[in-house]
């Protein structure tokens, strides 16, 4: 009986965790940057599907003017971003060194991203690669701050996005986080193109320096009286009317630069017909003669995509410059190599010049 009663424990406890599971699988996602000379960010869900897009220039602004990305899996919408890239002269197709960079805080993600802009490369027979996009601008202000480029990214992401976050806020939530904001706002934020979002963001910040101090002062106020234990009531209620009016303030911006947002859109879609009409020509005789040029150029490209896939290795190896093999070796006298030397073990001066030893390992390295 004990053990019939342990057994069904057992399952209800198992049953149990699984709903726990299950409630708390919240779809993860991940948010990426590519950046050919358009700069664009894609939002994905956990299935690797475009759940969101954002342009982060005028050019990209353009660029994503006619594509429907959203639901679609992401090597699709990284060929039709390459094709659309194509078609309004960003990309052309006879160059011999087109670089996208791709960004990425999840690795596999970044990777995968790589290789759908480099397939897309090779299957249109042009000689392009993906790179990781290196963002040297943040290095040093991400590790003062000490969170990595990409993490710092997308707090500026999601800073612009909401109105209310702060930056130093930003830098402490969890990274799922902030990738939702970026995915919320999104559309809201694409009312604002891309020239008028510095205009926005200058007359936003103008908003804050005139009203959050007061916020502040009122709320400090109010709990100076509370500790005191005295009546806030007129206080808290001139903080609710002060906090309205600032997001009264903010949604009236929001809406004028929406409203200047869709007049520069409707330029953006003109610029857009123009671009597409100057490269007609060229891009008509690339599609016509693409099927056979990437049959030629196939193992070109492919090996020209291999050089970039070494550098990292090369780049990014920060054990050849502290080398603990060498400046640790205290026991190099004592290998039986060295002592079967007379004239090494005969000459006490030159055995204890560390500094000898070193130099000839930093030339090693040099070479």
């Amino acid at each position: 009986m004990k053990k019939i009663v342990s057994m069904v424990s057992i399952g209800l406890a198992m049953a149990f965790g699984f709903f726990l599971l299950g409630c708390d699988s919240t779809p993860k996602m991940e948010y990426v940057t590519i950046d050919i000379n358009p700069s664009i960010d894609l939002v994905l869900d956990s299935d690797d599907k475009v759940v969101a897009t954002s342009a982060m220039n005028g050019d990209g602004e353009i660029l994503l003017l006619n594509l429907a990305l959203e639901n679609k899996p992401v090597d699709e919408a990284v060929d039709e971003i390459i094709d659309e890239a194509i078609d309004l002269g960003y990309i052309d197709p006879d160059t011999e060194d087109a670089v996208v960079e791709v960004g990425c805080e999840n690795e596999r993600i970044q990777n995968k991203v790589r290789d759908n802009v480099n397939n897309s490369f090779q299957n249109k027979g042009i000689f392009g690669k993906a790179v990781a996009k290196e963002n040297t601008d943040l290095i040093d202000e991400a590790e003062t701050f000490g969170v990595t480029v990409g993490f710092l990214r997308m707090a500026y992401r999601a800073v612009e996005a909401d109105d209310t976050l702060t930056l130093e806020t930003a830098l402490t939530m969890d990274k799922q986080d902030l990738i939702q904001i970026i995915k919320d706002k999104n559309a809201e934020k694409k009312m604002i193109v891309t020239e008028l979002k510095t205009q926005f963001f200058e007359a936003r910040d103008l908003l804050k320096e005139e009203y959050l101090p007061q916020i502040q002062a009122l709320e400090a106020e109010i709990e100076t009286i509370e500790a005191e234990e005295g009546d806030a009531t007129e206080k808290i209620a001139e903080l609710e009317l002060l906090k309205d009016e600032f997001h009264d303030a903010l949604s009236e911006l929001r809406l004028a630069y929406q409203q200047d947002g869709e007049a520069f859109r409707a330029e953006k879609q003109l610029e857009n017909q123009n671009r597409r009409q100057m490269h007609q020509s060229e891009v008509a005789a690339y599609r016509n003669q693409m099927q056979q040029r990437r049959r030629d150029r196939q193992s070109q490209i492919e090996d020209y995509q291999e050089e970039e896939t070494t550098e990292p290795e090369l780049t990014t190896e920060p054990d050849v410059t502290t080398e603990p093999d060498v400046t640790t070796e205290p026991d190099v006298t004592t290998e039986p190599d060295v002592t079967t030397e007379p004239d090494v073990t005969t000459e006490p001066d030159v055995t204890t010049e560390p500094a000898t030893t070193e130099q000839g390992s930093n030339g090693g390295n040099n070479s």
